[in-house]
């Protein structure tokens, strides 16, 4: 509930730096135990919609924040790595007790619930609320994306869910247009009795010729 709060709460915030982009911080595998007043190094992620490094511009400066139950608040500047989207920061927990991580930078929203630690004790990554993440070529180097919460219901532009299948489209009703038949060609004796009747007739004319010429001599 906090996690779906915290990140609801940063997707709706419309100050000029931040209006229409939001990212999601993706923690890298953190240290097995934490001690205060010990300097351990926290690598981490800064996603644009949850899927790729920032595309246009920079972030500017980025800082990882710790808040304890008092309202406590201790920041660590970040160091950009080689790798874009990468940053890391030098992390010191002042005394015990159970502190809230996050984010901030000067062009995307930030994100203010990472992970909680207990000091001393473990660091516990918060489970991510996007559900649909866009895809982007990853090299060998990449980020640990944490498992997503069950009702997660946020979603990258151009996101998509592999498990999901593509939605069907409907074509709506089909109009089926008749063929315009065909002209027939009228049709006509066969060959064979145009050739014979064509003999007939010379036949014909032939005995008339020689009729005519009987006569004459008679």
């Amino acid at each position: 509930m906090i996690t779906a709060t915290a990140l609801a709460a940063a997707l709706l915030a419309t100050t000029p730096a931040h209006a229409g982009g939001w990212s999601e911080t993706v923690l890298d595998p953190p240290p097995g135990h934490i001690e205060r007043a010990v300097t351990y190094t926290f690598g981490f992620w800064v996603l644009q919609h949850g899927s790729y490094p920032i595309k246009a511009g920079n972030l500017g400066e980025v800082t990882l924040t710790a808040t304890d139950d008092d309202a406590t608040r201790v920041t660590f500047p970040a160091t950009e790595s080689a790798t874009a989207g990468h940053y890391s920061a030098e992390v010191v927990f002042p005394h015990d007790g159970e502190w809230q991580i996050g984010t901030e930078h000067s062009t995307l929203m930030p994100d203010p619930l990472v992970a909680v630690v207990t000091v001393p004790g473990t660091v516990d990554i918060m489970p991510s609320e996007v559900a649909h993440r866009a895809p982007h070529d990853w090299g060998t180097v990449r980020p640990s994306f944490p498992p997503t919460t069950d009702n997660a219901q946020v979603a990258a532009p151009e996101g998509y869910n592999p498990e999901e299948p593509q939605a069907l489209i409907d074509p709506g009703p089909t109009t089926t247009t008749a063929a315009a038949p065909t002209p027939e060609t009228p049709g006509g004796p066969p060959i064979e009795l145009l050739v014979a009747g064509g003999l007939a007739l010379l036949a014909l004319t032939a005995a008339l010729a020689r009729h005519h010429r009987r006569r004459t001599r008679a």
